[in-house]
């Protein structure tokens, strides 16, 4: 570590004293606290003091784990600050990450990464004198391994309440740092329940217990099962990942480690290994609460002095582990957003698709109309609708997207949208089914097969004019309740099967105390438990019973009901009825 005091100008190469005013010397300094034997004081000769691994930092620290430019100290007023300058692994006073400039008073410890200096208000007499005596690379050169001492001088003192007692006590611990930053980062990842907040705080917590690291990653399994960077963290070069260990380290569920992936069978293999001059590799599997690899955490280093270890593995495999519980709770709460977003959305559409349907049936004089829709979703492909037509004629349509849930409700929109329009301008239903079946075939994107009915009422004449596009025959009761199909025998097949079809229509006149009975294929197509269907007679001999269509439409569905009991139907049903008194 380099200390280079910016306001004394002197030439390294030049081994000369060098002058202090005492007028202007200020007698804050500080002490490098952490593993070194011999304690070295940095006096703060000037009113910044920038710390970092650059060449043109005032104290240099030569080590990959520190910024550029880290941290500055500034003297403001008698007062001593210290401000973090967006450094990678951040700035700590008294083992407190700052966010803003901070006040220093005396003993303050501040730490960059695994280095800690410990800030003095004032010089000793013995001190201060010594400093006006030492050269350039004398005072600015205090290497790494001032910070690599025994196991004692590593130790780091905890106070500690004692929960016995309302006195507070002083206990001393020897621990690993590392291990008090392994707790910090566990405690905080149950906050993080989505994954862009949460591999950054991991990958970013990994360099600081393992400041030897150079480039790290999480590699997780997407939706279809390929391997995915999920966050890559770099410091220095280019990240390369060998796809041949990481499969391995998921298959087998075994972390790994090398000091040297040059040398490594395992690695030497690796062509973008070698060509980057990777030192040192570890690879640790992320498994889900079933015992199934999701992907891997993995960190490097071209640091040849300072290799990963089993001690590193460990920390590592640790890591994963409380990574991979985190991951799945992140996962199962997007899940359960991702489902509140559909569930908000199908109510929406349910919404929209209600409101696109009828609100009012007609009021016909000497008819009688009533209709039941019930989608097998919350949304669905059936629809129906009463379209007013000029000199008192009205439309009645029923149809069916083949299918059911959303995407057969956007169909069905399209497919109201147009037979309103259609129906408004031309006179025979038949003419209106030979443009919807062009629009269809053209529309070839939507890739479904559509069934229709389309009715012209006539209520002064009592003319029903009907034409059907492969739907569900409509039925008439008769007077003397026999049941017939009008106009079966010219029936085309359904929209969008050929775009040279030719429908026909066919009329008939209505007689009093008729009813017509119209339905999508969701009521003769249920099935119950046993895999019987309800069935095109049954409905018919259903319609015998009952006067008007709102008993008949009730009557059929209440032994729908009672059909089914309580097997889940599979279709959307639609039902529209109408008869003449």
């Amino acid at each position: 570590m380099d200390v280079v005091e910016r306001d004394l100008v002197y030439n390294r190469s030049h081994k000369a004293t060098l002058p202090v005013n005492s007028s202007t010397f200020c007698m804050a300094y500080l002490e490098t606290s952490t593993g070194s034997a011999a304690k070295r004081t940095i006096p703060l000769t000037s009113k910044r003091c920038l710390l970092g691994r650059q060449s043109d930092c005032d104290v240099v620290v030569d080590a990959d784990s520190v910024s550029r430019h880290h941290a500055r100290i500034l003297l403001v007023g008698r007062d001593y600050y210290v401000e973090d300058l967006n450094s990678s692994n951040g700035t700590e006073v008294n083992n407190r990450l700052i966010q803003s400039r901070v006040r220093l008073q005396e003993g303050d410890s501040i730490r960059m990464s695994q280095f800690e200096f410990l800030f003095h208000e004032s010089l000793s007499p013995l001190d201060r004198d010594q400093s006006e005596h030492l050269l350039p690379d004398q005072r600015s050169i205090i290497d790494e391994d001032a910070f690599e001492g025994p196991a004692d001088d590593t130790a780091t003192y905890l106070k500690v309440a004692s929960p016995s007692s309302s006195d507070t006590g002083l206990h001393t611990t020897s621990t690993d740092p590392r291990f008090d930053a392994f707790i910090e980062v566990t405690q905080s990842l149950g906050q993080f329940l989505s994954l862009d907040k949460l591999l950054p705080r991991v990958l970013d917590s990994l360099f600081k217990m393992l400041p030897q690291s150079h480039r790290g990653c999480v590699i997780l399994k997407d939706a279809q099962g390929e391997l995915r960077p999920g966050w890559v963290k770099i410091r220095k070069g280019e990240l390369r990942v060998s796809r041949a260990v990481v499969n391995k380290v998921m298959e087998s569920g075994d972390a790994i480690v090398t000091s040297n992936a040059s040398t490594d069978a395992r690695f030497s293999t690796n062509q973008s290994n070698s060509d980057f001059r990777l030192k040192s590799i570890m690879c640790a599997p992320l498994i889900d609460r079933e015992g199934n690899s999701m992907g891997v955490l993995q960190l490097d280093t071209s640091n040849g002095r300072r290799a990963f270890g089993q001690e590193d593995l460990k920390l590592l495999v640790a890591m994963a582990t409380q990574t991979s519980l985190a991951i799945s709770v992140a996962k199962m709460h997007e899940a359960e957003l991702r489902a509140r977003t559909m569930e908000r959305d199908l109510m929406l559409a349910a919404e929209v698709q209600r409101n696109s349907l009828p609100e009012l049936r007609p009021s016909v004089p000497g008819y009688d109309f009533f209709d039941y829709y019930e989608p097998a979703e919350q949304v669905g492909g059936d629809f129906f609708d009463y379209i007013p037509l000029s000199d008192g004629r009205l439309g009645v349509v029923i149809g069916d997207v083949v299918g059911h849930g959303i995407p057969a409700a956007l169909v069905m929109s399209k497919v109201l949208a147009e037979t309103r329009f259609l129906a408004a301008s031309l006179q025979d239903p038949a003419t209106v089914l030979d443009m919807l079946n062009g629009m269809t075939c053209r529309s070839t994107r939507l890739g479904r097969f559509i069934t229709l009915v389309m009715i012209v009422l006539e209520p002064r004449t009592h003319i029903v004019t009907l034409a059907s596009a492969g739907h569900v025959p409509p039925q008439l009761r008769r007077a003397d309740r026999t049941i017939r199909l009008p106009g079966r025998e010219v029936f085309g097949p359904p929209l969008g099967t050929s775009k040279d079809t030719i429908y026909q229509s066919h009329s008939f006149q209505m007689e009093a105390g008729e009813l017509l009975f119209l339905q999508t294929d969701g009521m003769s197509e249920a099935e119950n438990g046993a895999g019987e269907s309800f069935g095109e007679r049954r409905v018919a001999e259903l319609l015998r019973h009952g006067s008007l269509p709102t008993d008949v439409v009730t009557s059929v569905i209440c032994e729908l009901d009672h059909f089914l009991e309580n097997t889940r139907r599979q279709d959307d049903l639609c039902i529209v009825c109408f008869g003449r008194r």
